[in-house]
């Protein structure tokens, strides 16, 4: 068994972008603890535990998603209260990261999986185990989205590491 999810990929170059603004959640909330740089993801549907046939049914069907490339703006600094978590996400979310959201939830669910949240809100969480009650609006980060990723959550040397199994190109 495996524990999985889906998420866009960004780049080596594009997790370095986001290091800025990690690093002023982290001025806003000290007691935090950052998330490590290649682990910088923003989930699309979280699977949790499946086994290899199940990881091998959500990547045949994964491939068959057609969704286009798209720009993302993320502006948005903030902290959800439970977990707490500090994360930079978009103010204003692209349709075409709504339709890729939906279409991977589709066939995740198709193969039995539920999400566990109530309403999809797409953030890249940049810190752990901190608070900041508040919002700030940042000079907006514009990423490229071009592909998207199943990855595997597993301890590695005693921390969590994020590993892509499967990309997904976005045309």
């Amino acid at each position: 068994m495996a524990r999985l999810f889906f998420s866009l990929k960004f780049s080596d170059r594009q997790q370095q972008q986001l290091l800025p603004y990690q690093q002023q959640a982290l001025s806003l909330c000290p007691q935090a603890t950052a998330v490590a740089l290649d682990n910088l993801h923003l989930t699309l549907f979280f699977i949790g535990e499946a086994d290899s046939r199940q990881q091998q049914q959500l990547i045949a069907a994964a491939s068959q998603i057609n969704s286009p490339a798209f720009t993302l703006a993320l502006d948005h600094l903030a902290c959800f209260a439970k977990p707490k978590i500090l994360y930079l996400a978009p103010s204003q979310i692209p349709t075409a990261l709504t339709d890729l959201q939906r279409q991977v939830a589709a066939l995740c669910k198709a193969e039995g999986f539920n999400d566990i949240h109530d309403k999809y809100r797409p953030h890249v969480t940049l810190a752990r185990h901190g608070s900041y009650d508040g919002t700030l609006t940042v000079p907006p980060l514009t990423l490229t989205i071009s592909e998207f990723a199943l990855y595997q959550s597993a301890q590695c040397d005693g921390s969590l590491r994020y590993k892509p199994l499967q990309r997904f190109s976005l045309l």
